[in-house]
């Protein structure tokens, strides 16, 4: 059986988000801020299509010691009603 993949575990990632609303988890470590920084704001703004729609999810960067820097993601609900 061939490995995932990448757009494949972004979908599945996607996914367990989904499944678990207001929970932050690790997405991926990166080798700088910037990096981090660029792929928050594509699951943000649902630029990264496994991420869509625009809106429902939040992501961040967080710089570690050593330089790399780890995005973190959670669901929202898309519906103000849902609260």
């Amino acid at each position: 059986m061939p490995a995932p993949t990448r757009s494949q575990e972004a979908y599945d990632t996607a996914q367990a988000l989904r499944e678990h609303p207001d929970e932050w988890a690790h997405i991926e470590t990166l080798g700088n801020l910037n990096r981090a920084t660029n792929l928050a704001y594509r699951i943000r703004t649902g630029r990264h299509s496994a991420f869509r729609p625009a809106g429902v999810f939040d992501a961040t960067a967080r710089l570690a010691d050593d330089g790399t820097a780890s995005v973190y993601a959670c669901y929202i609900s898309a519906n103000e009603e849902d609260s």
